[in-house]
């Protein structure tokens, strides 16, 4: 009985280690089916045998350890690849997630560069569909998308221009701004984008400016003028109506200035400005100054007004 005994246990022994024996073979020859795909650049197949190899390598415990190890490094650029391969062929929906699962894998492996390169195909999908988005006016759902661009790629500019675009078309001028200078911030000097998003901002704030105006609302449009002037200093419409919100505000030598400003970059309505500077000057109490800007107003709107000041209210030579 006791000889049974041992002959059954050394069948079962005997089994164990057969089996074992033929797991790890199934793993390596998995593992090495894998390395052949990759080397043939079929990524996508080489992915499914890495996956293969790690649930087979698992199974095994400490005997697949090795195996394990060896096919986990592989999945940071598998992953990377087959995403980039999808991406290339303009399946953007289909890459995002390998483009995630590369970043998840490289980021536990410090696999720096992986992960940096999976973020930026992130950031450009998410941009782009963000910009298709804007296109279609889904302004909500186009912020989202932007914002996932962002937190993939912190330094991504096309992301941030594309959300200063949806604020502008959403009348939110203060976060079009932030966008717009982290755009600023991060664009080389002279970039055609960092140009546009300075318009963007100058011309935004300049019709803001313009709107508090004829409210009579002249300090919100100083301060709205202001930031126009500053992103583009050579639009002489900005200065022209920084003069008629100085001389509302009765501040006549900042008035005369902004006139002057804008005399000096061509303003189309000369006329108009030196208008502006007679008034200021009358409104300081310079009669002689005024005359001669009043007498400077040869076209324009107030030419019939500036020849009465000068004929009639200050009796200029």
């Amino acid at each position: 009985m006791r000889k049974l005994s041992l002959v059954i246990l050394f069948f079962i022994f005997g089994s164990l280690i057969n089996v074992s024996a033929q797991d790890i073979e199934a793993a390596a020859d998995a593992y090495n089916q894998a390395i052949g795909f990759t080397q043939a650049g079929n990524h996508t197949e080489a992915l499914k045998l890495y996956q293969k190899t790690i649930e087979l390598s698992e199974e095994l415990g400490d005997e697949g350890m090795e195996l394990l190890i060896r096919a986990e490094q592989q999945l940071p650029s598998t992953f990377f690849n087959v995403g980039k391969g999808l991406y290339e062929d303009k399946k953007l929906n289909e890459a995002i997630p390998y483009f995630e699962e590369s970043v998840k894998y490289a980021d536990q492996m410090g696999e720096s560069r992986t992960a940096d390169a999976s973020r930026t195909y992130l950031a450009g999908i998410f941009t782009a569909q963000g910009n298709a988005d804007l296109r279609a006016d889904a302004l909500d759902k186009a912020i989202e998308n932007y914002n996932k661009a962002i937190r993939n790629k912190p330094d991504f500019a096309r992301a941030y221009y594309g959300l200063g675009l949806v604020y502008r078309k959403q009348g939110n001028n203060e976060e079009m701004k932030q966008a717009m200078d982290r755009v600023l911030e991060l664009s080389p000097a002279g970039d055609r984008m960092a140009e546009n998003a300075r318009s963007t901002v100058a011309t935004a704030f300049l019709n803001e400016g313009a709107v508090a105006l004829q409210r009579n609302a002249f300090d919100s449009a100083i301060e709205s003028l202001s930031i126009s002037a500053e992103y583009n200093e050579n639009e002489p419409l900005a200065f022209y109506y920084l003069a008629l919100a100085y001389n509302g505000k009765k501040d006549w030598d900042a008035a005369i200035d902004a006139a002057g400003k804008a005399i000096a970059l061509g303003y189309e309505n000369t006329g108009d400005a030196w208008f502006e500077i007679g008034k200021s000057n009358e409104g300081k109490g310079n009669a002689d100054a005024a005359c001669e800007a009043y007498k400077k107003v040869s076209s324009g709107n107030n030419v019939a007004a500036a020849k009465y000041q000068v004929e009639q209210v200050l009796k200029c030579n």
